[in-house]
């Protein structure tokens, strides 16, 4: 037997506070049968309350946080095109009609989408690797660093070429750092390490995306910086030009 209730049905677990349930009777009950087939034993269908007049009250309840398949599928496309969450909400809302006829929260949807991104992130790491390869085989002088966590995941990533270490060798007595934004998709704080020319231009040195700006992160981030710059030496900087 399965029982489809109201979300009004039944009574509050706690003694004095607020809640909806009110002993709702409205209910479908089902029974199956021996080869498997369900049938509908009984179906009342009066409530004991008012009922929400529209879909933009009805949205907000537990019943509706169900996403379809078919916009589960949209939403992956979406996201594949690294489109973020209001973007994606506002595109199934066209395609609904308008935003208010969409049947499912904005919440709802973040919560997907908070599903979708472990799955994503395995192959965009792989992307952004074979990307990372593909620049170091056209430029020699190309390198990065990539901090990992216990559990393997990427904690840390940092990069350069040979033009930007060329201008640290010649504007590198002052150098800025700033995180200027953090990504949607990854929550990841990306920064900039930026110095000033002879003509007082702001010229790119190296770019870096780190989860957090604990302590430790930023000893990973400056002493990798000097590093790549030719400050220092780590044990796998094979990159840097002579």
């Amino acid at each position: 037997m399965q029982e489809i209730v109201c979300g009004y049905a039944g009574k509050p677990v706690l003694e004095n506070t607020q809640s909806c349930r009110c002993n709702c009777p409205a209910l479908i009950r089902l029974l199956r049968l021996e080869d498997n087939r369900w049938y509908i034993a009984e179906h009342r269908e009066k409530h004991n309350h008012s009922l929400s007049p529209n879909c933009g009250e009805t949205i907000h309840w537990p019943s509706h946080k169900r996403i379809d398949a078919y916009s589960k599928d949209l939403v992956k496309q979406l996201k594949h095109n690294i489109f973020n969450l209001s973007k994606i909400y506002s595109i199934i809302g066209s395609f609904f009609g308008t935003m208010e006829e969409v049947p499912f929260t904005k919440r709802s949807l973040k919560t997907l989408c908070g599903k979708l991104g472990p799955e994503q992130a395995d192959g965009d790491v792989r992307k952004t690797m074979e990307v990372f390869k593909e620049l170091g085989a056209n430029n020699p002088h190309f390198t990065y660093r990539v901090q990992a966590d216990g559990e393997g995941r990427i904690k840390g990533l940092m990069w350069t070429n040979g033009s930007n270490r060329l201008q640290y060798s010649f504007f590198g007595d002052a150098v800025m750092f700033d995180t200027t934004y953090r990504t949607s998709l990854y929550d990841m704080m990306f920064g900039l390490f930026v110095g000033l020319n002879n003509h007082f231009q702001s010229v790119l040195l190296a770019g870096v995306l780190i989860r957090d700006e604990t302590v430790e992160s930023m000893e990973w981030v400056f002493s990798e910086f000097l590093h790549m710059m030719g400050g220092g030496c780590s044990e796998n900087d094979t990159n840097r030009p002579n």
